[in-house]
């Protein structure tokens, strides 16, 4: 763990004192008020890992280089600069912390300063909450992911999933009533599910969170026709926990899965409306950073236009009194859209492929697997056939296949994080305050703020 200087301990406990004291004073408002401000809803959008760059090869893939994205469209935008508590380049859980809780938190930590921190500032969720407020958290990550995590509970070690699910079990109605994504394993026993590995100890967490769920009054599913068709009583209606997939979502552009993440996002905005109070949603699209780990640029294209998809509905379907926000918690891998000079007309799949006077690829990385060009570009395939042994065979992989890898520099298993700042984009009430150059922890206190304004 990286040193802190007394003055930045000094500073994280004077924040920690600000927000306990802002924490107290949306109770009292809840109490006294007797109507809601003007602000009926915040909704945070965080695509992970999605840098600038990428948006661009996004837009130019479906639309051309002139086209218009609909993250494109909004009227607020500033940049935000990302350093965690421990290191200039930020992982997810460092840098969702700083979104959820206002401060900044240690590489690999969730909901709280550093693992050894006596105690963490409040959620924006507990705001919200405080404020009388429903929440909600959607992903397509596991709800467990770093993302969703440091929104939900406070841990100190990220990859614990079996741990957080029981965390995340243990906040339900005093800190969410929607929690919507993937990692079904970890909050029931899918031992018999042959696709499901757990490690040692595992299970024995796995089955506490279970038994623990049977005996709240939670509505939960594991599948999506299932949570379509269910209705609910208003204000009367049980916290909802749902888990789709045993862990993360496939990636849409493989074509083996249907349910969008703009799915998910229609169906909690319309049941956080039906309940009658103003609602704070977290919304993660984690699969761009995903595939950008692989240094596979179609997926991660795909799945940036799946979030405009999520985001046009947004914009659409929100009252004008919602501050909608979207951003992104890091760059990565150093995605670059390359010269030479392309025309203005290239657009979709040409775009995968490399430039045909010279040979070199429109897209690359800095780092990542791409570096091992003879594993990018091939792949094992393995043969059965009734009645023979089964065999593998290599099988060349096309420029436009979703496996299929760009160049990158650094000879990496995954690609790295980069520390270059980020967007930010606002409209609504109180977006207004997006604009110039940010810290990310100055989201939250965005957020914190009109929630306190509206109980004004």
């Amino acid at each position: 763990m990286a040193p802190h200087s007394p003055m930045l301990l000094t500073r994280a406990k004077s924040r920690q004192s600000f927000l306990l004291a802002l924490l107290v004073s949306l109770l009292i408002g809840a109490f006294t008020s007797k109507a809601q401000g003007k602000l009926n809803g915040i909704v945070l959008v965080i695509a992970d890992g999605t840098s600038l760059e990428l948006i661009t090869a996004a837009r130019a893939y479906s639309l051309g280089a002139e086209g218009r994205l609909a993250l494109e469209g909004f009227p607020q935008t500033a940049f935000v600069r990302t350093y965690s508590g421990s290191d200039i380049v930020t992982d997810s859980g460092a840098a969702a912390t700083s979104m959820a809780r206002g401060i900044k938190a240690d590489n690999r930590v969730i909901g709280m300063a550093n693992p050894g921190a006596p105690s963490s500032p409040p959620s924006i969720l507990d705001l919200a909450k405080a404020a009388n407020w429903s929440t909600g958290v959607i992903t397509d990550d596991s709800v467990t992911g770093a993302t969703p995590a440091a929104f939900l509970v406070e841990h100190p070690n990220r990859d614990q999933h079996e741990f957080i699910a029981l965390k995340i079990t243990d906040q339900v109605t005093t800190r969410w009533d929607i929690v919507l994504g993937g990692g079904a394993k970890w909050f029931f026993d899918r031992v018999k599910d042959p696709t499901v590995i757990y490690k040692a100890g595992e299970r024995n967490i796995v089955q506490q969170t279970e038994e623990k769920l049977t005996d709240l009054p939670v509505a939960i599913f594991q599948n999506w026709a299932d949570f379509q068709n269910y209705t609910e009583d208003g204000d009367s209606a049980r916290p909802i926990l749902g888990v789709f997939y045993a862990d993360t979502f496939p990636y849409f552009a493989d074509g083996t899965r249907t349910l969008r993440l703009k799915d998910m996002v229609e169906r909690a905005v319309t049941l956080l409306q039906a309940r009658g109070r103003p609602f704070f949603l977290m919304v993660e699209a984690s699969l761009p950073d995903k595939a950008a780990h692989l240094n596979q640029a179609k997926r991660a294209i795909i799945e940036v236009l799946e979030l405009d998809a999520t985001i046009e509905w947004l914009r659409k379907n929100l009252s004008a009194n919602t501050l909608l926000l979207a951003t992104t918690d890091h760059n990565n891998g150093g995605f670059s859209f390359n010269g030479p000079p392309a025309p203005l007309w290239l657009r979709g799949e040409s775009l995968l492929g490399t430039h045909p006077l010279l040979g070199t690829s429109y897209f690359t990385w800095a780092s990542g697997p791409g570096s091992d060009r003879k594993a990018a570009t091939t792949r094992t395939r393995i043969i059965a056939r009734p009645g023979q042994q089964m065999y593998s065979v290599q099988e060349v992989i096309e420029e436009t296949d979703p496996d299929y890898a760009q160049p990158a520099l650094l000879p990496f298993g995954s690609s790295l994080h980069t520390a270059g700042d980020v967007w930010l984009v606002g409209d609504g009430p109180g977006s207004e305050k997006v604009r110039g150059f940010l810290d990310n922890t100055e989201i939250f206190d965005l957020m914190a703020e009109a929630i306190k304004e509206s109980q004004n």
